[in-house]
């Protein structure tokens, strides 16, 4: 996954191409394909392009391609490639980026790693047997705030990478905020988040690619 903010789209697309590299032949997973949908979520002056597919990513290059070409002036975007951990939930409505609403602001997450589906959905009162874990992570930044974020670290599995688009209720798209929290249990360069310039991606990319950057901060709601 990453994100980017910025006005240069020459970059981003050489970004997702390192993106879309690392979903096909995943170097930190011995190849594996992160082939389970994908989805982006970008904001510019002319408002918010959101879509998702179930499809690889990889095999729908031509419809990320369209999507970016779309983008005009300064824009904010996080693309997700997955890799589902439960295949019976495998659709475009799985894919990331999730959105949530509350009263004050509409949230937009990308989540690489897994928490404690159960945990999480008891706590929230929700039956979350039809719902991802990176849903309810969701849900639970939506109803208890951002600041709630670091909760979640004590229902984390392996991590909690994420990449959040927060945009205030009232405010134009553009104003929204772009986010990033990294947060692991194992040590393993899989699980890290790297920042690069006006971008913050998983580490796959810095081997199909594109910069290794300098790791982000662990359990800090970082601002790009």
């Amino acid at each position: 996954m990453l994100a980017y903010h910025g006005s240069n789209k020459a970059e981003l697309e050489r970004l997702v191409k390192c993106l879309i590299r690392a979903a096909n032949k995943d170097p930190l997973r011995n190849g594996v394909k992160h082939g389970d949908g994908w989805g982006i979520v970008a904001v510019d002056s002319d408002g918010i392009i959101y879509y998702r597919s179930g499809n690889p990513i990889y095999t729908e290059v031509n419809v990320l391609t369209s999507l970016l070409d779309e983008l005009k002036g300064e824009f904010k975007v996080i693309v997700h490639a997955r890799q589902a951990s439960d295949k019976s939930l495998v659709s475009s409505y799985y894919s990331h980026p999730y959105m949530d609403y509350n009263d004050k602001f509409i949230i937009y997450l990308a989540h690489n790693g897994s928490v404690d589906k159960d945990k999480l959905s008891s706590s929230l009162g929700i039956d979350g047997s039809k719902m991802v874990d990176s849903e309810l992570a969701l849900k639970y930044i939506s109803l208890k705030g951002l600041d709630s974020v670091k909760e979640l670290e004590s229902y984390t599995k392996t991590a909690l990478n994420l990449l959040l688009l927060v945009i205030r209720r009232g405010d134009e798209p553009l104003s929204a905020k772009l986010y990033y929290y990294n947060y692991y249990k194992k040590d393993e360069e899989y699980y890290k988040l790297y920042i690069n310039g006006n971008a913050v991606y998983s580490s796959s990319l810095a081997y199909t690619g594109c910069e290794r950057g300098e790791e982000a901060k662990l359990s800090v709601l970082g601002e790009i």
